[in-house]
C-alpha cells in the first residue's frame, strides 16, 4: 500500500532533520571549507545521493541550518518576549537563557560564530538572504524590546546603542573559547544590566574634568 502524502512529509522532514543535525556537528568540527557532503552523509548514516535529493549543494545545507537554528532561538525567546514583565527583567532572562542554551548546545555556538566571522566569504550571492534571517529572527525582536524600554523609561540611551550593547555582551559571553559557567550566569546578568559597581546610581569622571551621572 503506497504511503499517504502526510506520511511522505513526515519521512521527508525526519531525513532533513537527520541531515541538518549531522551537518551542524561536521561544520562545527571542520569549518565550512573543510566540510564535504560525503562527510555529512556518513555522519548522518545515509548516501550522498540522498543529501543531494534534499539539498542543492553544501551551501544550501548550511543556509537551511542557519534558518532553522535562528528560528529555534526565536521560538525559545518568544515566551520571554511576550511575558509582559518589565523590559529589564526580559533582557536579563533572554541573556541568561541564551547563554544557557549555548552551553547545552556548544556546536550551535561555534556554528554561528563561524557565520559572523566569514559572512561575506561564505555566502557570495546569498549574503542578503542570510542577513535577513538574522534580522527577522534575532535583531528585530531585541530591537523592539529596546525601543519599548526607551518608551517606558527603563532604558535611557538611544535604542540603537542599547541594541549594540546587548548583542556585544551576549555574543562575548557565548563565545565557545570563553564560555561562562552556569554558576556564573546570575552574576553575569546583574553585571550586564547594572555595571561593575552594582549600583543604580553611577558617576564617571573623565580625564578633562567632565563628570557624567546616571541615576536609574
Amino acid at each position: 500500500m503506497p504511503r499517504s502524502p502526510e506520511q511522505n512529509q513526515v519521512i521527508r522532514e525526519k531525513r532533513i532533520q537527520q541531515i541538518l543535525e549531522a551537518a551542524l556537528t561536521v561544520f562545527s568540527e571542520k569549518g565550512y571549507y573543510g566540510t564535504e557532503i560525503g562527510v555529512i552523509a556518513k555522519r548522518a548514516g545515509m548516501g550522498r545521493s540522498l543529501i543531494y535529493y534534499y539539498f542543492k549543494d553544501k551551501q544550501d545545507v548550511f543556509i537551511e541550518l542557519i534558518h532553522r537554528t535562528l528560528r529555534l532561538w526565536r521560538e525559545e525567546m518568544k515566551t520571554i518576549l511576550e511575558s509582559g514583565s518589565s523590559v529589564t527583567d526580559r533582557m536579563g532572562r533572554i541573556l541568561k537563557k541564551s547563554c544557557a542554551f549555548c552551553q547545552d548546545n556548544p556546536d550551535l555556538s561555534r556554528f554561528h560564530q563561524m557565520i559572523a566571522r566569514d559572512l561575506q566569504l561564505l555566502f557570495s550571492g546569498r549574503e542578503e538572504e542570510v542577513r535577513r534571517y538574522f534580522e527577522e529572527n534575532i535583531r528585530q525582536p531585541v530591537r523592539a524590546l529596546m525601543e519599548e524600554g526607551v518608551q517606558t523609561g527603563e532604558i535611557r540611551v538611544a535604542p540603537e546603542l542599547a541594541e549594540r550593547f546587548f548583542f556585544s555582551i551576549l555574543f562575548g559571553a557565548i563565545h565557545h573559547e570563553c564560555m561562562l559557567e552556569k554558576s556564573q550566569l546570575n552574576d553575569w546578568v546583574k553585571l550586564s544590566l547594572y555595571g561593575l559597581t552594582g549600583e543604580k546610581s553611577v558617576s564617571v569622571s573623565w580625564a578633562d574634568g567632565r563628570r557624567i551621572s546616571h541615576d536609574e
